[in-house]
């Protein structure tokens, strides 16, 4: 048997110690520099604001598969409560024996979990399971974030729309305000009117024929006041003072309001002028006037 050539003994022969090391530390460099790789693409695919969860969970599955040590021989399949995607090598099929596996999962949100499951043919070193694992969490904080995106949206579509409705109910409030406010100046007008037309005129030949008696015409001076401060445009205050009154009260702070003093209001009524004070500081606690240094007289006309 004719003997080996040297090239033939050389190939034969097994490889050195320092190129096996060197192979290795090749190889190791390699699969970090797939790991990192990895990492870079899983890292611009998570910091997009675009795209449905459905491709992302998709994308992810193709990246962690290429980074495997023999992407043609693994499975990754991702599944969420709403989605499963698959990713498999082209060497896989539905009769591939799995000669390992490794799967992570993760809970987001409430209730709600994320399962990484990788299948390969081969072995699943640690760099791998780490990587596997690293994933899943990256991926569950995304899952997340983006849930709470759309609530926030959802949140924000739902603030607009109260908003618009609020808006137009404020429109429509103030256009009824607007109509209200224009229907009173319009009574008031009618109210001025009839006063004018049909009760001044009889109060003027009353206090004509009464010329000598001081008593009526002083009741007709009254009456006339009454009539213009009913129809004020706004009495709100005289009616909210009304309400903390007695009838009395609220006849004698007519009086006082008209100018008249404690003399004349007790001859108008015919009261002592004893009761007519004791009915004035009645008023002015109801009033809360009593520690302060404003003039009734003031106070009662300044809510005309």
């Amino acid at each position: 048997m004719p003997g080996r050539t040297v090239n033939e003994y050389v190939i034969g022969s097994s490889m050195r110690p320092e190129d096996h090391e060197l192979e290795e530390l090749r190889h190791t460099l390699a699969e970090r520099e797939k790991e990192l790789d990895a990492l870079y693409r899983l890292a611009t695919l998570f910091s997009r604001t675009v795209g449905d969860v459905r491709s992302v969970i998709r994308d992810t599955a193709s990246i962690l598969r290429t980074s495997m040590e023999h992407p043609d021989l693994v499975e990754v399949v991702i599944t969420t409560d709403k989605h499963t995607e698959t990713c498999s090598g082209h060497e896989v099929s539905g009769t591939s024996e799995t000669s390992d596996e490794h799967v992570a999962e993760r809970t987001y949100s409430i209730a709600r979990r994320i399962r990484v499951a990788v299948r390969s043919s081969t072995h699943i070193d640690d760099r791998e399971k780490h990587l596997i694992t690293s994933t899943t969490e990256l991926l569950a904080h995304l899952l997340q974030r983006k849930e709470l995106d759309q609530v926030l949206v959802e949140s924000t579509k739902t603030l607009q729309r109260q908003a618009t409705e609020l808006e137009s109910k404020n429109v429509a409030l103030r256009e009824v305000l607007s109509q209200i406010e224009h229907e009173k100046k319009s009574i008031l007008q009618d109210a001025r009117a009839h006063v004018d037309t049909y009760i001044r005129p009889y109060l003027h030949e009353v206090a004509e024929r009464t010329e000598n008696d001081s008593i009526v015409r002083s009741r007709v001076q009254q009456l006339e006041a009454s009539l213009d401060s009913l129809l004020n445009q706004d009495n709100r205050r005289l009616v909210e003072i009304a309400h903390r009154l007695s009838p009395r009260e609220v006849e004698i702070s007519g009086l006082i309001r008209n100018g008249l003093t404690t003399k004349e209001i007790s001859s108008f009524l015919n009261i002592s002028e004893t009761t007519v004070e004791r009915h004035r500081n009645t008023i002015r606690r109801k009033l809360n006037l009593n520690n302060s240094n404003i003039n009734l007289t003031s106070y009662l006309r300044s809510a005309q």
